[in-house]
């Protein structure tokens, strides 16, 4: 079972019919490439490769130009997936492990699909972990400051503030489902 991606659901359309190759390499590695004609008559082309237990390794999809038949963009494909495989790299996220062509991707339309792509359970992970480092912050700060010999007022209550900002959030968010 593959685990689709951000591009795969951007990509798709039931109302389009076309043709796909599916392969699996020995070690695992699953290739799936289709090709379709559009409403305007584009060949269009998807290219996923997943890891042995589907998880999405990439995927992308492209508009070939000069009208190519079904077969010659399904070999493309092929070709491209090849390439994908050995130029993709690994990176870690702060909350998860995600794979990537090339370069981190800074543009805000697809960090948002990748926002969208994270379960309920990863993003209540990663805000307490944020407010867990949040709190270790504040109660730093605020023994810094009763070591020093000499503390500002408005300082003071500035970081006994923060410091309590980050206590309530944490125990909040502690208490939201589901728990650890």
């Amino acid at each position: 079972m593959r685990r689709r991606g951000a591009q795969f659901w951007l990509w798709s359309n039931s109302q389009l019919h076309g043709r796909s190759h599916d392969e699996v390499l020995p070690d695992g590695t699953q290739i799936e490439v289709q090709a379709r004609f559009n409403r305007e008559q584009v060949t269009q082309v998807f290219i996923g490769v997943y890891t042995c237990d589907g998880t999405p390794r990439a995927e992308e999809f492209y508009d070939r130009e000069g009208h190519p038949t079904l077969a010659k963009a399904l070999a493309w494909g092929c070709t491209r997936a090849q390439a994908i495989l050995t130029t993709v790299s690994e990176f870690r996220a702060p909350h998860r492990i995600q794979l990537t062509v090339g370069v981190v991707v800074d543009d805000p339309c697809e960090m948002a699909l990748r926002h969208m792509e994270m379960s309920a359970d990863e993003s209540l992970r990663l805000k307490r972990q944020d407010a867990w480092d949040e709190y270790l912050d504040a109660k730093q700060a605020v023994l810094d400051m009763m070591r020093s010999s000499k503390v500002d007022s408005e300082i003071w209550e500035t970081q006994k503030r923060r410091l309590r900002n980050a206590i309530d959030r944490r125990a909040a968010l502690r208490h939201t489902w589901p728990c650890d």
